[in-house]
């Protein structure tokens, strides 16, 4: 009984190798050169081995997208002192400007995701909407703690930050020099503080 269990676990172990070889070999060839077979050797697997838990290469890419969002999650949303969204998406952005390959799989997904058979499609529609969903209820928080001007909608706060985001970061990857945590958290007041643009 317990072989299965240990077959498990170490099929979650090879997952996660993959991915992040995944990730190395975005970082260290581009999209261009990330083929199944190359992530395959990076992640000491057979490409066959690599196809029994990524059968395709944009699955694999979706998958990582994935995991490296719920990272995020864990790492920035969860336990957040303040409730501060745009402080938030500004730590995020500046921590992954360390690895660029995460910006670029985002940009490269959202454009293939223009295609609606391609499987990142689905996800980036859901994870919007997630987004969405948990920053516009740390707006609400705010609001109702008198920290937030209370005559915006949360849920085009949370749109704006969002776009804001993805902007800056569309800009970052031609021009290094754009601090992206800036522009957000001024995005930020400028959307939220009363002492910016209060209620008329």
């Amino acid at each position: 009984m317990s072989a299965v269990p240990g077959r498990y676990a170490k099929g979650v172990v090879k997952r996660a190798e993959i991915l992040d070889a995944a990730l190395d070999v975005l970082e260290s060839e581009g999209s261009g050169g990330a083929s199944l077979r190359v992530i395959a050797k990076a992640a000491d697997i057979s490409p066959a081995g690599l196809m029994h838990y990524f059968p395709t290469r944009d699955m694999l890419f979706t998958e990582l997208q994935r995991d490296l969002d719920l990272k995020a999650e864990q790492t920035y949303f969860r336990g957040l002192p303040h409730g501060d969204p745009g402080e938030v998406l500004a730590a995020a952005l500046e921590g992954n400007a360390a690895r660029p390959a995460i910006m670029e799989l985002h940009m490269m997904l959202t454009i293939a995701s223009m295609n609606r058979e391609h499987p990142a499609a689905d996800y980036l529609r859901e994870r919007y909407a997630r987004f969405a969903d948990v920053i516009s209820a740390h707006v609400e928080a705010l609001q109702a703690a008198g920290r937030a001007r209370s005559d915006i909608d949360p849920r085009y706060v949370a749109a704006a930050l969002i776009a804001a985001a993805d902007g800056i970061r569309s800009q970052w990857l031609h021009d290094r020099s754009v601090d992206m945590g800036d522009h957000v958290r001024r995005t930020r007041r400028v959307l939220l503080d009363p002492s910016v643009c209060g209620p008329r």
